[in-house]
């Protein structure tokens, strides 16, 4: 007789399992390019006075680069974040609470960015949510960093080498565009995309790599299973001893202003 089948992690343990690798989402996940930010100012998101909320925070990655003319503010709901994002952006306090339930009162922003974060949400309801605390005129604004893979051959057999271990469950089930044309709270939603490159470690890749969902989730034996492939996948591309690694992004962000 076969053993019972492993059973799948659902979508809300694999969206805690990030608290027990906090300190590893902090080493290895990169932080969000200026284009993002010009672009995302362009439409009027960072006016002086602004009062700015960063949804599913996570460790500050994106909280730590936003203008102090605005008022800051955040909220993530795992603990061990909210304690490495108090200790990299101490300046900005951060609440727990969800995209579901937002700790602040109706009309207390202009804007509500989410970094990284989105596919997590229960899309409606958190919509929802965000504008009952958006003010008339505010506007969402939405990024994800994702692996470059046409930009570098390297990366590209990296990718698949990773996937063959531990495959991706973070992909959306509708498109973003299309999830926002759906609620009538908000307007027609703008899209950009901006590639550039990070210049790390491998230490860091393989950092980020166990900061994945995918691959944390997995029995221990499992996930040291893929990060050694993934780092015996590097140094068969880039020799073995690799110090510096420009590694290729492709950043795709969204900004939907409120209905008028």
């Amino acid at each position: 007789m076969s053993g019972p089948t492993e059973r799948e992690p659902t979508r809300t343990e694999l969206a805690g399992s990030f608290d027990a690798i906090a300190a590893a989402y902090e080493l290895g996940r990169p932080e969000y390019p200026d284009a993002v930010l010009d672009w995302w100012d362009e439409r009027g998101a960072f006016e002086p006075g602004h009062s700015v909320l960063d949804l599913g925070a996570g460790t500050g990655k994106l909280t730590r680069l936003l203008p102090i003319v605005c008022e800051l503010h955040a909220v993530e709901p795992l603990a061990n974040m909210r304690s490495e994002f108090a200790a990299a952006v101490p300046d900005v306090d951060v609440l727990g609470g969800t995209a579901e339930q937002i700790p602040y009162p109706d009309d207390t922003f202009d804007t509500v960015l989410v970094a990284q974060a989105f596919h997590w949400f229960d899309q409606g309801v958190a919509l929802d949510e965000i504008a009952r605390v958006l003010k008339p005129g505010g506007g969402l604004g939405l990024v994800w960093n994702e692996d470059d893979s046409d930009a570098a051959p390297w990366l590209a057999k990296v990718v698949d080498d990773k996937r063959l271990m531990a495959a991706s469950t973070t992909s959306t089930e509708r498109p973003v565009v299309e999830v926002l044309a759906l609620h009538d709270a908000f307007g027609l939603a703008e899209e950009m995309e901006h590639r550039w490159e990070l210049d790390t470690t491998i230490e860091r890749v393989l950092a980020d790599v166990l900061s994945r969902s995918y691959v944390s989730s997995l029995p221990p034996e499992q996930c040291l299973a893929v990060l050694t492939r993934t780092r015996e996948s590097i140094e068969a591309e880039l020799g073995t001893g690799v110090e510096s690694i420009a590694y290729p992004y492709r950043t795709v962000a969204f900004w939907v202003p409120t209905a008028e």
